[in-house]
């Protein structure tokens, strides 16, 4: 067996999962949910170290004691069920899950962590899940199916929780992380099919490096689409998904598009300062997010103190309605926090019209209702 085939690829894995890491504890911010992730990839660190030790010891390249071989393998076969847990852990915790807080919970999630350690005590004197031969060679063990059940238990339940919730969640942005989680299970699956063909071919790290690689990167592209003041979409997010609803040809007078003022804004922020005045949009944008909790209606910061909404409704009669909601709800939210200013939004809707040939021209047409309302509303002051 070509055991230098088998270091290389694992030190090109601990060097892509290595500079992942790097970046997480650059803009480390201590949150549960980070501290999760950053300890699924130290774990998959430890066991990509542990699988090249392994293959330099029975590659002959040193001569470590039989000892040495067993626990090498030991720190395998247990760091990789922690590997799975922690990533249990950070998905629950994106999910917002309740189950991962309770006791009872927490026991269960550990349990495969628990039987993997007895597994490997049991390696030692029966070979339960390897055993190292005469010649101080790793060989698998009659029941080391069931350590790779035990792996892959933790990424089995966190994909189809993960795809459940992408399917049921109305928030646009929350439903794409969700769905992003949900794929982590493919790459270590369908690469690891080639190491069960072929035993001695170390595919299962590549697969989970890239799954580790693949959530990072499409987490922080995600991260790059929302306004990071009021955590809604950004105007980027908000022309790739207009421009995918156009693209399916929505049906006229059914999709909305709604643009939202603050009023008098910038007496706001001179009165009261801009630390205030951002403490204003977050609350505009609170309100957003609560009159919208049960709808799948997109939902974005389009630039300072203006706000956007697609929704898909029968017809003005349920914009008006929707309208009031965010009132309500902004109105709810003052109260609450004792705002002593007037703190309130201008509206203006429009229906999509087949006339409407690009995203610029349907914005525009709810831009312009927007430019009525508010000199309307001067009008009456």
């Amino acid at each position: 067996m070509d055991y230098l085939w088998i270091i290389e690829i694992d030190i090109f894995c601990i060097t892509v999962l290595s500079i992942v890491l790097y970046s997480l504890c650059k803009n480390y911010d201590r949150q549960t949910r980070q501290r999760c992730y950053i300890k699924a990839i130290i774990t998959g660190l430890i066991t990509f170290a542990a699988e090249i030790n392994s293959a330099l010891i029975d590659g002959k390249v040193f001569a470590e004691p039989r000892i040495a071989n067993y626990l090498t393998n030991s720190v395998y076969f247990i760091s990789s069920v922690l590997m799975g847990y922690y990533w249990l852990c950070y998905v629950e915790v994106a999910l917002d899950s309740k189950a991962i807080k309770q006791r009872n919970m927490i026991l269960l999630a550990k349990l495969p962590v628990v039987l993997a350690v007895l597994g490997v005590i049991a390696s030692y004197f029966n070979g339960f899940f390897f055993y190292i031969d005469e010649n101080n060679v790793y060989q698998r063990g009659k029941f080391v199916i069931l350590h790779t059940v035990l792996c892959h238990s933790y990424t089995i339940v966190t994909t189809v929780h993960a795809f459940i919730k992408s399917v049921k969640c109305k928030v646009y942005l929350k439903s794409v992380e969700y769905r992003i989680l949900s794929m982590f299970l493919l790459f270590p699956l369908s690469i690891g099919i080639i190491q069960i063909l072929f035993p001695f071919v170390p595919t299962v790290s590549v697969g989970i490096t890239l799954a580790f690689l693949y959530v990072y990167i499409d987490l922080q592209n995600l991260l790059i689409s929302v306004d990071t003041l009021s955590g809604l979409n950004n105007r980027n997010q908000l022309l790739r998904y207009l421009g995918s609803r156009l693209k399916n040809s929505p049906q006229e007078n059914r999709l909305y598009v709604f643009m939202l003022d603050v009023n008098k804004f910038k007496k706001i922020n001179d009165v009261h300062g801009h630390i205030e005045g951002d403490a204003a949009l977050v609350r505009c944008s609170n309100a957003l997010k609560l009159a919208n909790r049960n709808t799948n209606h997109f939902i974005g910061r389009y630039g300072g103190d203006e706000f956007i909404m697609i929704a898909d409704l029968q017809d003005d009669a349920e914009a008006e309605l929707l309208c009031d909601r965010i009132r309500q709800a902004l109105r709810g939210i003052c109260i609450e926090d004792k705002v002593v200013y007037d703190l309130s939004f201008s509206f203006g809707y429009a229906p999509y019209k087949k006339e409407m040939k690009t995203i610029q021209s349907f914005i525009a047409a709810a831009d312009q209702k927007l430019y009525e309302a508010k000199k309307a509303r001067d009008a009456r002051l």
